[in-house]
């Protein structure tokens, strides 16, 4: 297992496409999900993504994808409003931002924030975007100081893209740099990608890290409040890797893994985020909020 590793970060060092790397989930049932928190659907229509504030004590930022407003949400953990100066605030919008298909918000430890415009359903876009702004205080209704940052997947000739392997809804900052997962539709695998965010400009470049066999269609992935371990989320499974010090080799350390079964009406499960240390937050398009225990999940072998 530890060769296959090297073997797949040696490969991209040198351009040629990764190698696949595999870990054996443990054997176990599905952890049932229960519903420990609902949005609002007028607020939130569809819950793409979350992302813990580390200003805001207990607000979680979320968004709606394609077609909705160019805004980011406030919520608690809970699904409840989070109450401004004015009362009850309902997010800012970003200044001349376009929600064409936005299914990821990340950010880091100081405040930078990120939305991700980085849905591609069926591989047709030859462009994507991420919008870069300081986090909102509470209160705000508008933010005016946004950059917009294009970007195109390097190794995409097609359009559509026959294997539809260009699809994304999670990202996340780590060091400076911003790394994005993909969503296959026709295997279980994820690509990682990593830009360093331009300084200047509006254009950044990608770079292919590696190839993780996750078992399924990757929907949000969310760093540890002392940023040391990654969740990667699916519509059916989670996994917790601890990261390495250094370097980029994300999917080799100590991992947990739990397939997860939500609600028949909550299935599409899209935001996660850590509500503390030892629980994840998950949440589903539908509008559920749910509380996980990583005492639930099981070590990978």
């Amino acid at each position: 297992m530890l060769l296959l590793a090297g073997l797949a970060w040696a490969a991209s060092a040198v351009g040629a496409e990764p190698a696949v790397q595999r870990r054996e989930p443990p054997a176990g049932e599905a952890i049932a999900l229960r519903a420990s928190g609902k949005l609002d659907p007028k607020l939130v229509p569809e819950c793409s993504a979350l992302w813990p504030s580390p200003t805001q004590p207990g607000v979680f930022w979320t968004l709606s994808d394609s077609g909705a407003k160019p805004r980011i949400t406030p919520v608690r953990a809970d699904g409840s409003r989070v109450v401004g100066p004015g009362g009850y605030w309902d997010g800012p919008m970003l200044r001349g931002a376009t929600n064409v298909d936005w299914e990821a918000i990340a950010g880091d430890e100081r405040g930078q924030m990120v939305v991700g415009d980085v849905g591609n359903n069926v591989s047709r876009r030859k462009e994507l975007a991420c919008y870069l702004f300081r986090e909102p205080v509470a209160g705000t209704t508008e933010v005016a100081d946004v950059r917009k940052v294009t970007f195109a997947w390097p190794d995409q000739t097609a359009f559509p893209d026959p294997e539809l392997a260009h699809d994304c809804e999670a990202m996340f900052l780590l060091r400076g740099k911003l790394y994005l997962l993909t969503k296959h539709r026709r295997d279980t695998l994820t690509d990682l990608w990593r830009t360093d965010l331009p300084a200047t400009g509006d254009r950044a470049t990608l770079t292919k890290l590696g190839r993780f066999d996750i078992g399924g269609m990757v929907t949000d992935a969310c760093l540890s409040p002392d940023r040391t371990r990654l969740a990667v989320l699916t519509y059916r499974n989670v996994w917790v890797f601890d990261l390495p010090a250094t370097g980029e080799d994300f999917f080799r350390g100590r991992a947990l893994y739990a397939p997860l079964s939500p609600p028949v009406l909550s299935f599409q499960l899209e935001g996660c985020a850590w509500a503390d240390s030892a629980n994840l937050l998950l949440g589903s398009e539908q509008g559920d909020l749910f509380r996980l225990p990583l005492a639930q999940l099981r070590e990978v072998k």
